[in-house]
């Protein structure tokens, strides 16, 4: 029982071996990439020069207005010398940069094959972990009774962090309807404000009638409402089964209340534009809300994500210690 229990614990230390190996690598794999991506930048610095000191050459040695300009004053020949040298430093500067790039090219290449000669060290660390666990709590070792408490805890934060994840996407759907609604009725209210101040105009001024288009625009607004509060049931639903503080006006009809949004002819421009305004201040509202909301939840993911490091940090050390 106790040659099994060494077998697992060697294989334990095994497995952590090449985990550490592995974050060894991948900090080289990041630097490989780094350094090769500034030598790259560096060559196409020097590639650039050498064209430019190329064609200053060029035009020293054809009929041209340098080649003119410097044989009129006498100095071709020392300036083509200059330029030709300038040229000769501005390959070598390729030269070396090219070798640079190939250098760390081979570098990368491989690394990456030390890394995937190492295969999945993630999945063989856990199997190892949950080996040895499983074989300490069959011997009865003395850690037993810690480890199961450890495993009892991580299985009630990996149930939190799943449901938070589905507050997340609630979150995401219900304020990308909010926003929707948001565009919706300010375009219904800008034309609700046109038709208001065509009405003042005199007569002889062009007068402005969208009922049909705001008609649309609010529609089309509550509809997403409606989308949005499915979202915030979800929300409600999730946070009750968290035992989290329930959150304000969660409930579509709770704070949005009822939309109908059909144009009636009989009423005047006034009451359509209380009716958008009305709808825009909820509608802001529980935006707010709704960010608040992913605030809270992206500072308890965190914390059930560090919580859950230090019960995996725990249960290594105390396997580590059979």
């Amino acid at each position: 029982m106790f040659d099994e229990g060494r077998q697992f614990q060697a294989e334990l230390h095994a497995a952590r071996d090449a985990v550490a190996e592995h974050r060894r690598l991948s900090d080289l794999l990041d630097e490989a990439l780094s350094t090769l991506a500034a030598a790259r930048d560096e060559l196409a610095r020097a590639t650039e020069a050498l064209a430019q000191q190329t064609t200053k050459v060029h035009e020293l040695r054809r009929l041209s207005p340098a080649l003119i300009l410097a044989t009129l004053r006498g100095d071709r020949a020392a300036r083509l010398r200059a330029t030709s040298s300038e040229q000769e430093a501005a390959e070598a500067r390729v030269a070396e940069a090219q070798g640079t790039v190939e250098h760390w090219e081979r570098e990368l290449t491989a690394v990456r094959a030390d890394l995937d000669g190492l295969g999945d060290v993630g999945t063989w660390h856990a199997a190892a972990l949950a080996a040895m666990e499983t074989w300490a709590v069959q011997v009865g070792s003395p850690a037993a009774t810690e480890l199961r408490g450890l495993a009892k805890q991580a299985e009630a934060l990996r149930r939190e962090l799943a449901e938070l994840h589905e507050v997340e996407d609630a979150v995401d759907h219900a304020g990308a309807a909010l926003v929707g609604a948001i565009q919706h009725l300010t375009a219904a209210r800008s034309m609700a404000l046109g038709e208001r101040q065509s009405r003042a105009w005199p007569f002889d001024k062009p007068f402005i009638l969208s009922d049909g288009r705001k008609a649309d625009e609010m529609d089309q607004a509550a509809g997403l409402i409606r989308k949005a509060g499915a979202s915030l049931h979800v929300l409600s639903r999730e946070f009750d089964e968290l035992e989290r503080e329930r959150i304000d006006r969660m409930g579509a009809e709770d704070f949005l209340g009822t939309f109908d949004f059909l144009i009636d002819h009989d009423l005047n421009n006034v009451t359509v534009m209380d009716r958008i305004v009305g709808a825009l201040d909820r509608v802001h509202a529980a935006l707010g809300t709704v960010q608040q909301t992913d605030q809270r939840t992206e500072r308890r993911t965190a914390e059930v994500d560090e919580r859950l490091a230090d019960l995996a940090r725990r249960r290594e050390e105390l396997l580590m210690s059979l």
